[in-house]
């Protein structure tokens, strides 16, 4: 018997060997992300495809920006907690749900999960399916099977294929359902998964844009390899590669702010720190690119909205937006899973091991960095409502120069808009030069608002892919709970989102 069952370990074994080999060298490699033909995309997954303006209709002017923690299970749970709340939100009375009202979702690590899901199945499948598919889901113990099933370690032994294209395989499958960026669909939101170039440290996006770098067609790619890259928690997991392909291949061209940034070492180094930053894609000698959790470039999601915001570097245009006063209002809601427990490592004198150091050097700095975040965003907008008041006052000052000088002439009107006219060119306060600054509503869902008697507990949930079934109801919850702290208006501040959107709450909840 023992003899009959080795002959038959060893003929599964040559079987399964042989099945491989058939297969050919793509089985022990990661899947290829395609050339970009210089016609261009058809999917062409951008914000201005995504959300195209209407010929002959107005924008509504308020723009909406949901921003997603990393964080794991943990983020994925309060995200989806956040947004079913934002879905009961109903505006003036109708049907329509702030929810409904959201532009761009951005997102990290854990939070990429509830954003590729919802962006690609919608809201009914989302509020339905997602705890199943992805919550309640054994996920962490499911790869972890996966990496110990011998059948695997021949590709796991290759120099091509790590654990995150395992992981990858694994979500695109049994979550993702093999869905690519073509299927993703042409409205809003538009979904912003984010990575980090383990080489550069920079952020990298799963859009068109930043896939130009890359002469290369993202709408061919896969979601589930997106989330896979935007979460990919270095030791955990393996950093994803992308093919970087040479950029006469398919008509590549800088992008047009380069001139400008390149001559900003000394005026404005963080632009001329992303202008150094993208060059970098465009060498000869950098064939590939490898990707790891977003979190560790920014772990809100929040720093390509703030750009968009604030530069008119970026490639979302917004900035054109504002100045042809077509956003008036922006939202933007961060979702924060970050926990701050008690420090352990501090009550012994022996310094922490390894895993520990790894651990605290991947997560400590990124979320100590992301308050921070926050405030560039509030500091931004300070400052252009300080260029807009310094603007009103100016302007207010020739007109009072004007009146004065022309006060008691035979014809005052078209002297005062002589004098008026001649003031406003000579301190550079015409109409062409104002400042535009749309109306900044800052809604920040954290942890630390939590009420005592749930903060503990919320700061103690684990950074995993999976959690009890109790954890994840908890966070669900307090996601509704902390959203609406944050929805009230901080003190000293005119701004009550709520009562200016006129959102009123159905008590529909599950």
């Amino acid at each position: 018997m023992r003899s009959r069952a080795r002959r038959l370990g060893v003929g599964c074994t040559l079987l399964g060997l042989a099945m491989l080999a058939s297969s050919g060298c793509s089985y022990f490699s990661y899947p290829e992300n395609p050339l970009l033909e210089a016609s261009g995309s058809q999917a062409d997954y951008r914000l201005r495809t995504v959300i195209p303006p209407t010929p002959g209709v107005e924008d509504d002017q308020t723009l909406v920006i949901l921003t997603l923690s990393g964080g794991g299970t943990r983020a994925a749970a309060l995200a989806y907690g956040v947004m079913r709340e934002l879905d009961r939100g109903k505006i003036g009375g109708g049907s329509k749900s702030l929810l409904d009202e959201v532009d761009v979702i951005s997102s990290v690590s854990g939070g990429s999960f509830a954003a590729a899901y919802y962006g690609l199945f919608g809201k009914r499948q989302f509020f339905e399916q997602f705890k199943p598919d992805v919550l309640n889901r054994s996920i962490e113990c499911d790869l972890i099977l996966r990496m110990l099933a011998p059948w695997n370690w021949p590709r796991l032994l290759s120099p091509y294929f790590g654990r995150s294209d395992l992981a990858s395989e694994y979500y695109d499958k049994h979550i993702f359902k093999g869905r690519t960026f073509a299927d993703l669909p042409k409205r809003r939101p538009f979904i912003v998964l984010n990575a980090a170039d383990m080489t550069l440290g920079a952020q990298f996006t799963f859009t068109q844009d930043d896939f130009d770098k890359l002469c290369s067609d993202l709408s061919a790619v896969h979601v589930a390899r997106a989330v896979t890259a935007s979460s990919a928690f270095p030791g955990g997991f393996s950093p994803l590669t992308l093919n970087n392909y040479p950029k006469e291949d398919c008509g590549y061209r800088s992008p047009g702010w380069f001139a400008g940034a390149k001559a900003d070492l000394d005026n404005v180094p963080s632009r001329f720190d992303r202008y150094a930053t993208w060059k970098e894609y465009e060498r000869d000698d950098r064939p590939y690119i490898h990707l790891f959790d977003g979190g560790l470039a920014d772990n809100l999601g929040l720093r390509g909205a703030i750009l968009a915001l604030s530069s008119t570097d970026s490639p979302w245009k917004l900035r054109d937006k504002i100045a042809r006063k077509q956003i008036k209002r922006v939202v933007v809601i961060i979702v924060d899973a970050k926990p701050k427990a008690a420090p352990k490592q501090d009550r012994c004198a022996r310094p922490p091991g390894l895993l520990s150091v790894v651990m605290a050097s991947g997560t400590n700095p990124m979320e100590n960095y992301s308050t921070d975040s926050v405030d560039l965003l509030e500091n931004k907008f300070y400052e252009e409502r300080r260029l807009h008041n310094d603007w009103l006052t100016d302007q207010r000052r020739c007109t009072e120069f004007a009146a004065a000088n022309c006060r008691g002439r035979r014809h005052r009107d078209d002297c005062e808009v002589k004098f008026r006219e001649g003031c406003e060119t000579q301190f550079g306060v015409g109409k062409d030069s104002e400042v535009q600054t749309p109306d900044l509503y800052r809604i920040y869902v954290r942890f630390a608002a939590a009420d005592d008697s749930v903060r503990d507990r919320l700061n103690h949930i684990d950074t995993t892919l999976q959690l009890s079934a109790g954890d994840v109801n908890l966070l669900i919850d307090q996601g509704a709970v902390l959203l609406h702290k944050a929805l009230r208006p901080k003190d000293g501040d005119s701004r009550d989102l709520v009562k200016d959107l006129g959102i009123e709450w159905k008590d529909d909840r599950p």
